[in-house]
């Protein structure tokens, strides 16, 4: 039980004499009293009472914010142990129902719990809103996968600094491939999308897409629909994995579709807030409800056919891959689709599904915050080309400017906005790209300019490798540092400052201390450049990034040649063995 103080940095009045105090303790010893620095003379007004100094007003509220500071952090840890020991006993239970072919939440129990933490909540005089939304967030601690405290000794990042000699096939962009396998799927086009990076987002979708009647199939390279058969939502449960986009774009797709159907996803996906949704589904004939009251997300049942308005208006606090999704599947609805109020972020976004609506044959014009959409029927290639991530092979064209060299990737580099400025500033950073339509050759010619302001950090998709630049270069300034960025900095005793033009990075020694477990497996890849300038950055949990790109560490702890280990063979049946039965 943790005892809150009445008293917060209240003081015991200073004693007049000087020396020691000799006063009996309780246990009958004297007890010494350091001597007390020297105090400046006390100012007083002219009736005689105390003037506090401003010394004394800023030394009270230290100890006051230490208090604070100390019971407040006494409280979150204990909340914490009492949450991880709630959520060990609800998997507990889950895992005993899910051996006996049940479903992993008991709805009797959970219905229990509901109306006990609502009771206590009203009993203390707690928001009845805020405690149910408490409730949900505690559930998705025990169905989500419990982080084990990490024991081992890590993944070490400690490349080798060479001139590199390399090539690789890049990784194509897995939204645009999602995108382009949607159309086919609703279209009934037979396409064949290779190569494929097999990673979870384009499994996921290929799976929601085949349970609404899309006949795709798929290996380790590439993803194949047979056509002949459109998508039929009515009376579905779709599951739509766990991320977002692959959700917006079953959702838009469903919206061109008279009748009900249903979405679930993994637990992040059931904190969703699809009730901003209901901001703009209403113009597009539709509504979405949530299947279960204590969650504000997923599972949803979708109710649409209604009449569509021609025109709709987003709010900016809408995800901007609702738009692109919109603006994708906006050639199936019977007038097309305008869309206005279109932030900086959402463009960026609709503009690759312009560029995919244009490359099937649909008319899209963006223009501005405004994007307009005419109903039409596309027209898919047989085997269309895919362009590379920007963002993955960003980090590939960015290792010749960490050790020297040139690397060569194969594939066709998107000549989008952010593929353009990528090359640009990639270029004045001292490397020279040669692109051709199906690949790309980066070498480095200079060293990087002393001072150089590192731009590209602004887009989110970017800052791992705007971070890793930043510290292979001198005096750099980065823009659009985060928390995650400040968290690296400082476990690499790195020097920097704030200013107007962003985070200075200062030159200096950098080591690097325990281990780090990496929000995202994008910022585990930067973390590989960046092992460039910082030797030793060691990961906890790098096996994610196998999920996102499974050739990544392959490729990376084979440089600087590339040359990567061939892929284990499965062992082949001999089928021309016979069975022979001897009487």
């Amino acid at each position: 039980m943790i005892k809150i103080r009445k008293e917060d940095g209240g003081r015991a009045p200073a004693d007049k004499g000087r020396g020691r105090d000799t006063r009996p303790a309780r246990g009958g010893a004297p007890v010494k009293f350091n001597k007390r620095p020297s105090q400046p003379e006390s100012r007083r007004d002219a009736a005689g009472d105390h003037i506090e100094s401003s010394e004394d007003f800023a030394d009270k509220s230290a100890d006051v914010a230490q208090h604070r500071f100390t019971d407040i952090s006494e409280i979150d840890a204990q909340i914490l142990r009492l949450l991880e020991k709630r959520s060990f006993l609800i998997r507990k239970e889950g895992a005993w129902r899910k051996s006996r072919q049940k479903s992993l939440v008991d709805p009797k129990l959970e219905k229990l719990l509901r109306g006990s933490l609502d009771q206590t909540a009203s009993d203390l005089g707690l928001d009845a809103k805020l405690a149910r939304s408490l409730f949900t967030l505690l559930n998705q601690f025990s169905l989500a996968d419990a982080r084990k405290k990490f024991t081992g000794d890590g993944y070490k990042l400690a490349p080798r600094v060479e001139p590199l000699e390399a090539a690789i096939t890049g990784p194509r962009s897995f939204r645009h491939t999602r995108m382009l396998l949607a159309m086919a799927a609703c279209a009934g086009a037979r396409t064949t999308l290779a190569p494929v990076t097999m990673n979870a987002p384009n499994k996921d979708l290929a799976k929601a897409l085949k349970q609404v009647g899309a006949p795709i199939h798929w290996d380790d390279d590439f993803i194949r629909n047979d056509g002949g058969r459109t998508l039929g939502f009515e009376g579905t449960m779709v599951f739509v994995g766990e991320d977002s986009f692959n959700f917006y774009l079953l959702l838009a797709l469903a919206l061109g579709h008279a009748g009900r159907c249903k979405f679930t996803g993994k637990p992040g996906l059931q904190l969703m807030d699809i009730a901003a949704l209901n901001k703009v589904l209403p113009s597009l004939g539709a509504r979405l409800v949530p299947m279960n009251p204590s969650n504000p997300g997923l599972p949803a049942r979708l109710e649409c056919g209604g009449v569509m308005d021609k025109t709709i208006t987003l709010p900016g606090s809408l995800d901007p891959d609702l738009a692109a999704a919109l603006t994708l599947a906006a050639w199936t609805y019977r007038d097309g689709l305008t869309i206005k109020g279109l932030g900086p972020e959402a463009r960026e976004r609709v503009a690759e599904a312009v560029a995919v609506l244009t490359a099937c044959g649909i008319q899209a014009e963006l223009s501005g915050d405004t994007v307009t959409v005419r109903k039409g029927t596309p027209a898919i290639e047989d085997a269309p080309t895919l362009p590379l991530s920007v963002s993955l092979c960003g980090l590939l064209l960015a290792l010749p400017i960490m050790s020297g060299g040139s690397i060569n990737i194969q594939g066709s580099w998107p000549m989008n906005d952010k593929g353009r400025r990528v090359l640009d500033e990639l270029t004045g950073l001292g490397l020279r790209i040669d692109t051709a339509t199906e690949n790309l050759i980066a070498t480095r010619v200079a060293d990087m300019p002393r001072g150089a302001v590192i731009t590209m950090g602004s887009d989110p998709d970017l800052l791992p490798l705007a971070l890793a630049l930043a510290l292979k270069g001198e005096d750099t300034v980065l823009q659009g540092a985060d928390e995650t960025v400040m968290e690296l900095l400082d476990r690499m005793g790195a020097a920097y400052e704030q200013t107007e033009q962003g985070v200075a990075i200062k030159p200096g020694g950098r080591t690097w201390e325990g281990t780090w477990y990496s929000p995202s497996p994008v910022w585990s890849m930067g973390c590989a450049l960046a092992a460039y300038a910082v030797p030793g950055i060691i990961l906890e949990n790098h096996g994610e990034v196998t999920s996102t790109w499974p050739e990544f560490w392959n490729f990376y702890n084979s440089l600087p040649t590339g040359k990567m280990k061939p892929k284990p063979v499965a062992e082949k049946k001999d089928d021309t063995r016979r069975r022979i039965k001897i009487r």
